[in-house]
């Protein structure tokens, strides 16, 4: 079954519309609920602390959901990014850290969403080397923003890393076979 991340080609039924969208509205409700709850003080929480994490994951499991049912790549993908904000919100009000050190998870986004997505994908190659990308930038990132070495060497790191994958994809590009011959 071809999963190319469009629903023209998977076309859904009309009980699996009607199920995504009751999941989006069932989610998106309880976030809601929640967010009422704090603003009315039943929830021991500040509406602006949680409104961006309960709203991005209220909308990142709807829309995960959803593409789960129809077997959309791409609206995976879309799914795992959300999700990792949303995680990043999260984490910055119930964790001594603050944005300042999660901003990491921001940059490896892109590579969550490939890991949420590699499943449904039918090209997995691809989304190993995003995953990788986008992780080890992070990763470097991370190093410098929970203070394991200066930003001199992060940017050192990021600069060889980037040399470095410049250098991979050229011998990629050039070592790969050409599908198509030239007359």
């Amino acid at each position: 079954m071809k999963t190319s991340g469009t629903t023209d080609d998977l076309p859904l039924s009309k009980m699996q519309k009607c199920a995504c969208n009751i999941v989006m509205g069932c989610l998106l409700v309880v976030a809601g609920i929640i967010l009422i709850l704090a603003g009315a003080g039943v929830i021991n929480a500040s509406v602006r602390d949680i409104a961006a994490p309960t709203v991005l994951f209220g909308f990142g499991t709807a829309v995960l959901l959803s593409a789960v049912i129809a077997k959309n790549s791409l609206s995976i993908w879309f799914a795992g990014v959300v999700l990792s904000c949303g995680a990043v919100s999260l984490f910055a009000v119930t964790t001594a850290a603050g944005y300042s050190e999660l901003y990491p998870i921001y940059v490896a986004a892109p590579g969550i969403g490939c890991l949420f997505s590699v499943w449904f994908a039918e090209a997995k190659f691809p989304q190993v080397k995003v995953m990788l990308f986008f992780g080890i930038v992070g990763g470097i990132l991370a190093l410098g923003s929970f203070g394991a070495c200066g930003y001199g060497l992060v940017a050192g790191l990021l600069a060889a890393f980037g040399g470095l994958t410049v250098i991979a994809i050229t011998l990629e590009t050039y070592f790969k076979k050409d599908d198509v011959s030239n007359a």
